[in-house]
């Protein structure tokens, strides 16, 4: 995060700041997370999105023939589902592979089979908690992926398949949850292999590091069902459904005039965000962002997030204003950043650049990344400060970065 610190009195952002492309939501918001909830169970056997009005569900139904009686659908505006051999299937509150066999095995995804689900209409999914039951020595492939670019391949092991002194043990009673990670990819699921309620069970979490629209599971030995709370009972299921967390981005950032820039106007803090070329002259592709104020924290935050498997080099300029209701004595100010958005502690001052950043660009429409001082991102080019109606101070700052900058 970066701030803006004029004198010895911290500026606050005020929530009222209005963008010019997409919005601003503040801190305290009590606005829950949008989710993609899977739910198998006696209740109902439906996904529904949750988008801050009236959820919306879709029904998920078999053929109910004699021929498919297992054979599944799902293809609404919610989510996708597809795989190997007849497609997906379903035996009670599980979801499987269709293999042409009648009966439970509509409700698994063995070895050569796989399942894929993807999302529709609704936003990207930042992470996922899976209800998966578990058979055997099992280990099961899980491939993320955004726009049909892999976006993260992960591993969950159970049984035989654990490999003592590889990935990252999960819970050792139920109900029986791991955690995989880009960093650990690897989630060791502790739970029994007795076919009893939820101890043949694991939730399982999956923390990519960016967006992703699609997950794919490959059993490598042993077999899985995609479940959503169903053996948990009626008390507990919802907690232990299959559930995607989404992300609304606020807009798309590209390297040409119409679409490489973001306008934040009016309250105290306003001005323009651009994104310039890449500085490895590479194809430009576009990126996702988010700005978000937080009123509480004073904090201005601009997020582009890369996609996935194609990081961009990103170039920024931003020329910022910032506004306090009151004049102060001084003039002088100073930017402070987090660069790696770990916190207070974290915070620095923004250095000034050691040269002319546009003099001899790395690639062409981009900046010198040579001008930013060693171990920083970002540089100040200029800044101005002068009065404006009433008697209030205004700051200017001209900045350049790389990477994903993020104010205050």
């Amino acid at each position: 995060m970066t701030k803006i610190r004029s004198g010895l009195r911290l500026i606050a952002v005020s929530a009222a700041v209005a963008l010019g492309l997409g919005s601003v939501s503040a801190a305290g918001d009590t606005e829950a997370e949008e989710t993609l909830r899977l739910h198998l169970g006696s209740y109902g056997t439906y996904f529904e999105y949750s988008n801050h009005g009236e959820p919306i569900k879709q029904k998920i139904t078999t053929a109910h023939n004699k021929k498919k009686d297992c054979q599944l659908n799902v293809n609404g505006p919610l989510a996708h589902l597809s795989g190997s051999d007849y497609g997906p299937g379903m035996f009670k509150e599980s979801i499987g592979i269709n293999s042409g066999d009648n009966g439970r095995p509509c409700g698994w995804v063995k070895e050569t089979e796989d399942l894929t689900l993807s999302l529709g209409d609704v936003p990207d999914a930042l992470q996922v908690a899976l209800d998966l039951e578990l058979k055997g020595d099992v280990r099961v492939q899980i491939v993320l992926s955004h726009g049909g670019v892999p976006a993260g391949t992960f591993e969950v092991r159970s049984g035989g398949g654990i490999v003592p002194g590889e990935g990252v043990d999960g819970s050792t009673k139920a109900p029986f949850t791991a955690t995989a990670t880009t960093a650990e990819p690897i989630a060791n699921c502790l739970n029994g292999s007795a076919n009893s309620g939820i101890n043949d069970n694991c939730y399982v979490t999956i923390i990519p590091l960016g967006p992703f629209d699609a997950i794919t599971f490959k059993p490598l030995s042993g077999k899985m069902s995609l479940e959503g709370g169903g053996d948990y009972g009626k008390k507990k299921g919802k907690d232990f459904e299959t559930v995607f967390t989404l992300v609304d981005y606020d807009g798309w950032l590209g390297c040409d005039d119409e679409t490489n820039s973001v306008t934040i106007e009016g309250s105290t803090v306003y001005g323009d965000i651009t994104r310039l070329q890449n500085t490895d002259g590479s194809d430009c592709v576009p990126k996702p962002y988010n700005i978000d104020v937080d009123v509480e924290a004073d904090t201005l935050s601009f997020v582009p997030h890369d996609n996935p498997g194609a990081p961009q080099p990103s170039a920024y300029q931003a020329m910022l204003k910032f506004s306090p209701a009151a004049a102060t004595m001084s003039f002088t100010s100073l930017l402070e950043y987090d660069q790696d958005d770990d916190g207070p502690l974290g915070f620095e001052d923004m250095p000034w650049c050691i040269g002319n950043p546009f003099a001899d660009p790395d690639a062409v429409g981009s900046i010198d990344t040579s001008v930013i001082p060693a171990g920083d991102t970002w540089c100040v080019v200029s800044e101005s400060t002068d009065l404006v109606g009433g008697g209030n101070i205004r700051t200017t700052w001209n900045v350049v970065g790389i990477g994903d900058p993020k104010f205050r």
